[in-house]
């Protein structure tokens, strides 16, 4: 919903973070590098010499990838292609039950990324919500099971949800590159699924809102005639005009605004704030409790019940609903 700007002090963090992958875990845990060349010497035979060379090029390119920005992937990518197609990629060997990515995702040990290292980083950034749709957090509930048949249930446990914008199953050599991989919540992910999206959380760009939550004037009224929440109509807008076809895949893939359109009791309250004109009520408390609120914003938030700055847009979900109307009626600024 909205873009991460790339500075030069967030590529850094990711290269420190990408230098230190991994280097945590017990003497025990097989390191990607040392599963890609079991997994190469394991493809014999003339049929899956495309399939070693693939391997060998994620070998010799590990940490590029590890680090590749936006622009960087669609390079890999074509680099890859070229070697084996991604119909290929995500097909079962010849003559086999196996499927290449798996394994290739398995050895560059995605699961344990997600589980620990990742999960680790954006409790330290508070990336909380779903990057693509903003209404939910970005755990889900997974079962743990006794055995691989997966018929005895062990356990449940709050796990990350990850989306690989270019997908794992075509683009394996990528599922653990820092930049491919957004939080998400579970109905997103699964909606997504292999599909290509056209937002791109990652940016170099200083626009980073190319959507905005726009309430129309017109509808307020007839919504004080007989206080119908229904009434009242509030659309996700692209920002600028070339950002309509991004939206419509959005929408498309994600049903953005379905899921705000059942949700306008949220709207409704902003405009209720927003009739009571709290501006009186916001200078008394930062007279009477300075002490406690050093910030302003802080008076905002509880006025307007959620985050109000846009970089705080992912700690809480349907912030940025929240704020964009919020602004758009001057409650904040």
């Amino acid at each position: 919903m909205r873009k991460i700007k790339i500075t030069k002090q967030f590529k850094k963090e990711v290269e420190d973070f990408n230098k230190d992958l991994f280097k945590k875990r017990d003497a025990r845990f097989e390191l990607p590098l040392k599963g890609l060349k079991d997994l190469k010497s394991k493809l014999k035979g003339n049929r899956l010499k495309k399939h070693r060379k693939y391997v060998d090029l994620i070998i010799s390119r590990y940490s590029e990838i590890l680090n590749a920005d936006p622009s960087t992937m669609k390079s890999l990518i074509k680099d890859f292609n070229k070697i084996l197609s991604p119909t290929i990629v995500s097909s079962k060997y010849p003559n086999s039950k196996r499927y290449f990515y798996k394994e290739i995702v398995k050895v560059l040990r995605y699961d344990a990324l997600r589980d620990k290292e990742f999960l680790e980083y954006l409790k330290r950034t508070e990336i909380r919500t779903c990057v693509y749709c903003n209404s939910q957090n970005t755990l889900v509930i997974e079962k743990l099971y006794f055995d691989k048949k997966k018929r005895r249930v062990i356990d449940t446990q709050a796990k990350l949800e990850l989306d690989h914008f270019h997908s794992k199953s075509k683009y394996p050599f990528l599922a653990t590159s820092f930049f491919n991989l957004y939080p998400t919540c579970g109905n997103c992910n699964k909606a997504k699924s292999d599909k290509d999206a056209l937002f791109e959380l990652y940016t170099y760009s200083n626009q980073l809102d190319i959507f905005k939550f726009k309430i129309d004037d017109k509808s307020i009224l007839n919504y004080w005639m007989n206080l119908d929440r229904e009434e009242l109509q509030i659309e996700l807008k692209p920002v600028f005009y070339k950002d309509k076809k991004v939206l419509i895949n959005h929408n498309n893939l994600f049903q953005v605004q379905a899921i705000y359109d059942k949700q306008k009791d949220f709207g409704e309250e902003i405009v209720w704030k927003a009739k009571v004109n709290p501006k009186i009520y916001r200078e008394t408390m930062y007279r009477m409790f300075n002490s406690l609120f050093p910030d302003k914003t802080y008076i905002d938030r509880a006025i307007i019940g959620n985050y109000t700055k846009p970089e705080e847009t992912f700690k809480r979900p349907m912030a940025k609903y929240t704020q964009d109307i919020a602004r758009q009626l001057k409650l904040i600024k």
